[in-house]
Order: structure tokens, then sequence, then C-alpha cells
């Protein structure tokens, strides 16, 4: 079901402040509102090719349905040995750390009376493949470093602008798990 945005209700930034304004009053009063739980299914196909789909969730105190499943293949390029059915798991992490960063500075903006007219963003992960191949030489597995570039627009003063960034970075999910780490356990079924 698509929100429907009333007459009297407040948008900025393509966001409901009034629905996001109510949403956060509700949690004050009901923390338990606030608990998420997002879920994914996989299935590797052959190769580096495996595909997630992604479907319900549970939030605000109940399963919550999508109107839509998305579905998301992921393979390795052909230099890697795969056929590039798909970007790569590093490479969607890279998606996911640039679309959480933009969506939660979005939204804090449109909050604090900030209009974004564009936001894009570049992004570089430099990941050396003797950790995932179990080589010696390696510092680690995944990504040593990433390097976001963001060139933000809109009318607020470039001071107001940096900000509204820095408050995306601070408070965004998935650069909260990228640079703190989660605890992550893996049960396999027989």
């Amino acid at each position: 079901m698509k929100q429907m945005i009333q007459e009297n209700q407040e948008v900025r930034n393509g966001v409901n402040v009034t629905a996001l304004t109510d949403a956060m009053n509700a949690i004050d009063q009901d923390s338990t509102l606030a608990k998420f739980v997002f879920r994914s299914k996989n299935q590797w196909l052959d190769g580096g090719h495996n595909r997630s789909t992604i479907e319900g969730f549970y939030g605000v105190g109940g399963e919550q349905a999508r109107e839509t499943q998305f579905v998301m293949d992921a393979d390795e390029p052909m230099v890697l040995l795969g056929f590039d059915r798909g970007a790569n798991p590093v490479e969607y992490l890279l998606h996911a750390l640039a679309a959480c960063v933009t969506t939660t500075a979005v939204y804090h903006a449109a909050a604090n009376g900030i209009r974004i007219d564009e936001i894009e963003s570049r992004l570089e992960g430099n990941l050396d493949l003797r950790g995932l191949l179990g080589m010696p030489g390696a510092n680690r597995n995944g990504y040593e470093q990433i390097k976001i570039k963001m060139k933000v627009k809109g009318e607020a003063s470039p001071e107001k602008l940096e900000e509204a960034i820095r408050i995306g970075q601070k408070h965004s999910p998935v650069f909260d798990i990228v640079s703190n780490g989660t605890d992550i356990e893996i049960q396999v079924e027989k």
C-alpha cells in the first residue's frame, strides 16, 4: 500500500515530514515500535552466481509485507572467473553504504527544514584478493579502505549541506555496520 500524502502534510525532499515526526513521537511513546528485523533469502545458482530475494520484514510491532518482491543477482566479473550476471558482493556493499548514507542525510535534512536538490556519490574500496583466496600477505579478507566522495546541492549554505551529509554518516545504519562491525552468527543446517 503506497503512502498517501494528504494536503495538510509537509513534504520535503520527497519525505513526508509530518509522517516522520508522527513516527518519531510514536516511538518516543513505545520504543518497541523501533525494533525491526530485515530478512534476505539467498540461493546459490552456479560458480559465483547466486540470487537473493527480499520480501517482508518485521517492524512497527508486526510483520510487514512489501508490495514488490526484490530479486538481486550477484556474480563475479569474468576476470574473477564469473560470468558478470550481477554486481559482486563487495560492490553491493558499496551500493548499500552509499544508499544508506544518502537516504539518512535526506531524511534528516527534510526533518530539519533543509531542501536537498541533488546528492551524488562515488565510492571506491581497496581489496587485496589474497585474503579471499586464503593466500599469505593480505591484511584482511575484506576492504582495507573505502573512500566516499559526495556532492550535495540544495537551498542551504555549503556548511549546512555538508552538515547534512555528516549527519547522514553519523546516523546511517550501514555506515555503522561497516565501520564498527556487527556480530554475525552462522548456523549450518543439515
